[in-house]
């Protein structure tokens, strides 16, 4: 029960914090325009839902954490992902 808990929250602050990268104005994923407050929105009633279920693990305090630093992991990644995918094609032209 403990681990299908986490796993659900994990992807839950995947999932939120994606859709929040995307309602950036400063995102480079996609070139035309999304739907940023839709976006927004979701993402962070997905990353409360994850609290939520964190809540339910640990206490608040804790839970606050994992959450921030779930968030702050799956920040990193993208940016990473696409200069690193830009500069692939950039060096095969």
């Amino acid at each position: 029960m403990t681990a299908l808990l986490l796993i659900s929250a994990a992807v839950l602050i995947a999932l939120g914090s994606t859709l929040i990268y995307l309602a950036s104005a400063n995102q480079r994923l996609f070139s035309a325009a999304l739907p940023t407050r839709v976006l927004a929105w979701v993402g962070l009633l997905l990353l409360v839902l994850a609290l939520f279920l964190l809540l339910q693990y640990s206490g608040p305090g804790s839970a606050v954490f994992i959450l921030v630093t779930g968030v702050m992991f799956v920040w990193t990644i993208p940016p990473m992902v696409i200069a690193y995918l830009k500069h692939k094609t950039e060096e095969q032209s």
